[in-house]
Protein backbone atom coordinates (compact mmCIF):
# COMPACT_ATOMS: atom_id res chain seq x y z
CA UNK A 1 0.00 0.00 0.00
CA UNK A 2 2.96 2.35 0.79
CA UNK A 3 4.19 1.87 -2.50
CA UNK A 4 0.98 2.79 -4.11
CA UNK A 5 0.89 6.23 -1.87
CA UNK A 6 4.22 6.68 -3.44
CA UNK A 7 2.74 6.88 -7.12
CA UNK A 8 -0.46 8.44 -6.14
CA UNK A 9 2.02 11.69 -4.51
CA UNK A 10 4.17 11.26 -7.79
CA UNK A 11 1.11 11.86 -9.83
CA UNK A 12 0.09 14.70 -7.37
CA UNK A 13 3.34 16.31 -7.39
CA UNK A 14 3.47 16.32 -11.21
CA UNK A 15 -0.10 17.52 -11.52
CA UNK A 16 1.50 21.41 -11.99
CA UNK A 17 3.90 20.36 -14.49
CA UNK A 18 1.38 18.78 -16.96
CA UNK A 19 -0.63 21.98 -16.28
CA UNK A 20 2.48 24.52 -17.26
CA UNK A 21 4.18 23.86 -20.67
CA UNK A 22 7.81 26.50 -22.13
CA UNK A 23 7.53 26.78 -25.95
CA UNK A 24 11.05 28.08 -27.25
CA UNK A 25 12.45 29.23 -30.69
CA UNK A 26 15.21 30.08 -30.07
CA UNK A 27 18.31 31.34 -32.72
CA UNK A 28 21.58 30.68 -32.51
CA UNK A 29 25.21 28.95 -33.11
CA UNK A 30 25.55 25.82 -31.84
CA UNK A 31 28.43 23.06 -30.36
CA UNK A 32 28.13 19.47 -29.78
CA UNK A 33 29.22 18.69 -25.87
CA UNK A 34 30.98 16.30 -24.40
CA UNK A 35 28.27 14.14 -23.81
CA UNK A 36 26.78 14.20 -27.02
CA UNK A 37 24.39 16.54 -26.26
CA UNK A 38 23.86 19.75 -28.82
CA UNK A 39 23.19 23.09 -27.08
CA UNK A 40 24.22 26.75 -27.57
CA UNK A 41 27.67 27.76 -27.11
CA UNK A 42 28.37 29.66 -23.74
CA UNK A 43 28.83 33.33 -23.87
CA UNK A 44 26.23 34.16 -26.62
CA UNK A 45 23.37 36.19 -27.34
CA UNK A 46 20.11 34.09 -27.90
CA UNK A 47 17.33 35.41 -30.22
CA UNK A 48 14.00 34.33 -29.93
CA UNK A 49 10.71 34.00 -28.37
CA UNK A 50 9.44 32.28 -25.16
CA UNK A 51 6.03 31.50 -24.16
CA UNK A 52 4.70 29.95 -21.37
CA UNK A 53 1.47 28.91 -21.57
CA UNK A 54 -0.69 27.81 -18.17
CA UNK A 55 -4.00 26.10 -18.32
CA UNK A 56 -4.95 26.25 -14.71
CA UNK A 57 -4.92 30.04 -14.50
CA UNK A 58 -5.00 31.06 -18.23
CA UNK A 59 -2.01 33.04 -18.24
CA UNK A 60 0.14 32.98 -21.50
CA UNK A 61 3.27 34.86 -21.52
CA UNK A 62 5.25 35.30 -24.45
CA UNK A 63 8.37 37.03 -24.75
CA UNK A 64 10.25 37.71 -27.10
CA UNK A 65 13.83 39.51 -28.40
CA UNK A 66 13.08 42.48 -30.46
CA UNK A 67 15.97 41.45 -33.16
CA UNK A 68 14.10 38.39 -33.61
CA UNK A 69 10.97 40.43 -33.68
CA UNK A 70 11.83 42.34 -36.87
CA UNK A 71 14.26 39.86 -38.60
CA UNK A 72 12.48 36.95 -38.65
CA UNK A 73 8.52 37.10 -39.27
CA UNK A 74 8.32 33.67 -39.97
CA UNK A 75 9.68 32.26 -37.01
CA UNK A 76 7.61 34.16 -34.82
CA UNK A 77 4.20 33.09 -37.06
CA UNK A 78 5.71 29.48 -36.55
CA UNK A 79 5.91 29.77 -32.33
CA UNK A 80 2.57 31.17 -32.54
CA UNK A 81 1.33 27.91 -34.38
CA UNK A 82 3.40 25.77 -32.07
CA UNK A 83 1.68 28.21 -28.68
CA UNK A 84 -2.06 27.05 -30.48
CA UNK A 85 -0.64 23.07 -30.52
CA UNK A 86 0.50 23.58 -26.91
CA UNK A 87 -3.12 24.70 -25.83
CA UNK A 88 -3.83 20.74 -27.15
CA UNK A 89 -0.90 19.01 -25.46
CA UNK A 90 -1.98 20.86 -21.88
CA UNK A 91 -5.15 20.02 -22.55
CA UNK A 92 -4.42 16.27 -23.25
CA UNK A 93 -2.08 16.00 -20.26
CA UNK A 94 -4.87 17.10 -17.69
CA UNK A 95 -7.12 14.37 -18.90
CA UNK A 96 -4.55 11.74 -18.67
CA UNK A 97 -3.48 13.07 -15.24
CA UNK A 98 -7.23 12.91 -14.53
CA UNK A 99 -7.66 9.10 -15.84
CA UNK A 100 -4.71 8.26 -13.95
CA UNK A 101 -5.81 9.24 -10.70
CA UNK A 102 -9.37 8.05 -11.39
CA UNK A 103 -7.47 4.38 -11.86
CA UNK A 104 -5.70 5.30 -9.12
CA UNK A 105 -8.77 5.67 -6.63
CA UNK A 106 -10.36 2.15 -7.96
CA UNK A 107 -7.51 0.38 -7.19
CA UNK A 108 -7.52 1.63 -3.57
CA UNK A 109 -11.04 0.83 -3.33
Amino acid sequence: MKTLQNLIDKVQDAAEDFANLKIQTVMGDLELKADNSIDFKQGQTIQGVVSNINLIDGDIKTQITEDFYKNYPELVQFHQSRESKGHEIITSNIATINTLVKTIKDIIK
